[in-house]
């Protein structure tokens, strides 16, 4: 009777393992699709938006050319300071289009990345693919008379901060916004019950901060039910200039009108030097 019982137990542990590696095997497969669920969005065919001034522009990737579109600042005269955006993971840069458009009042030049994979943009996603399509249009963006490249900073949302921590590896930035952000994806893994090297694009968030010299502002809801506001205080606190603003919404609180995100990044980029002091006369030039 004991050792049937054993068998019994041994089968049943068997069987149990065997679903867990077929769950960890189907996990590792389909990392990209969780990951990158906006590579689904196909707008190929779509015309870019009917915005004054909107260049487009093909970066090189390591699986094709993704797409970026530089936005000149509303009513201001070079050489400008300028912001990459780096939208989150069911996004694409369409959405974006008009949404920045207080900072560019303020006298920013926006260049908007796409990922390899997304929207317009050939390929599929990576960490690897999304880093090389920040450092394009980077690069492009720097080579403009007109910028100044002393005064770029890079903000991201939710995983457009994995990118644009990424980005500040590879180049110099003023300063950083990080919006929703998390840790590092690895933290993900825990969920489902699975061990953190499954994970193969990790965007380890907490490095790339703790080497970044520059001021960096992290903004988080405290209601955010998928990448938990702690992280955002944990990349707040990896940063030597770390600066850290919670508001009381989810993931996406982050809004065009979001007046109270919008106050906490105008004197943070002034005081960055990204921005000349503001005056009730308007912007005041950099002395």
């Amino acid at each position: 009777m004991a050792k049937r019982r054993r068998r019994r137990f041994l089968l049943s542990l068997g069987v149990a393992a065997a679903l867990y590696l077929v769950a960890a095997l189907a996990l590792y497969l389909m990392q990209g699709q969780l990951i990158y669920p906006g590579q689904r969005v196909k707008i190929r065919e779509r015309p870019l938006p009917a915005i004054a001034g909107l260049e487009a522009f093909r970066i090189s990737t390591p699986t094709g050319k993704a797409e970026a579109w530089y936005l000149p600042p509303l009513g201001s005269a070079g050489p400008f300071p300028a912001l990459v955006f780096a939208h989150g993971n069911g996004e694409v840069i369409d959405m974006w289009a008009e949404a920045l458009d207080d900072l560019r009042r303020w006298g920013l030049a926006v260049m908007l990345v796409e990922y390899p994979g997304y929207g317009r943009s050939d390929g599929s996603p990576s960490e690897a693919g999304i880093r090389a399509a920040m450092v394009g249009a980077y690069d492009v963006l720097v080579a403009r008379a007109t910028v100044d490249p002393s005064r770029i900073v890079g903000y991201g949302q939710s995983l457009g901060g994995g990118a644009i921590a990424a980005l500040s590896e590879r180049r110099p930035l003023r300063a950083m916004i990080l919006q929703s952000t998390f840790t590092t994806l690895r933290t993900f893994a825990s969920r489902y019950w699975m061990p953190s090297f499954l994970v193969r694009d990790a965007f380890d968030n907490v490095a790339a901060v703790a080497k970044f010299a520059g001021p960096i502002l992290v903004l988080h809801g405290e209601r955010d039910e998928l990448i938990p506001y702690q992280q955002g205080v944990t990349l707040a606190r990896a940063s030597a200039r770390g600066e850290l603003r919670l508001y009381e919404c989810g993931h996406g609180c982050w809004l065009p009108n979001d007046l109270p995100i919008l106050r906490d990044i105008r004197p943070f980029l002034e005081k960055s030097g990204v921005l000349g002091a503001q005056t009730s006369d308007g912007p005041r030039p950099q002395g």
